[in-house]
């Protein structure tokens, strides 16, 4: 141990190679998959408890509809929350789409061998959806905007 250098040392304590893929820069496609879809799914839960304590504000007896009217209009049609609302959409369907490509890959064996080839053609199809769906509400996000 005397004879030993701070390297050495280290590289008995902490193989290099050994943690090498607990690295962003080396993950692979079902890494980032797993990572989004734990990103998404603590968005979707803010988004919930915010939704809940937002929509509590009109059970507030007295003036709870008028404080909730208030909230709307003040921070409910502000652009930066219309983009929050596309934001969440987003989520939603990666998250949905993904969560399908587990339920399917697990439960009956689907896409095991090429799951790629299934996260693609699911998230393809959110895609096109999430196009779809863009195109129905971005006029209304727009014109309901008080900027």
């Amino acid at each position: 141990m005397e004879n030993t250098t701070r390297e050495e040392r280290f590289t008995e304590f902490w193989p290099g190679d050994q943690y090498a893929d607990v690295w962003p820069k080396h993950y692979k496609a079902g890494m980032w998959m797993w990572l989004f879809h734990r990103i998404t799914g603590l968005i979707i839960i803010t988004y919930g408890i915010i939704h809940l304590g937002e929509t509590a504000l009109a059970s507030i007896p007295g003036t709870g509809e008028d404080v909730f009217n208030w909230f709307y209009r003040v921070v409910g049609l502000h652009p930066f929350i219309q983009f929050l609302d596309i934001i969440i959409m987003t989520c939603l369907l990666y998250h949905g789409f993904n969560g399908l490509r587990i339920v399917l890959m697990d439960f009956w064996g689907i896409g095991t061998r090429k799951h790629k080839l299934l996260f693609y053609v699911l998230m393809g199809t959110g895609g096109i959806i999430w196009v779809l769906a863009l195109n129905h509400t971005l006029p209304y996000i727009i014109h309901r905007s008080l900027w």
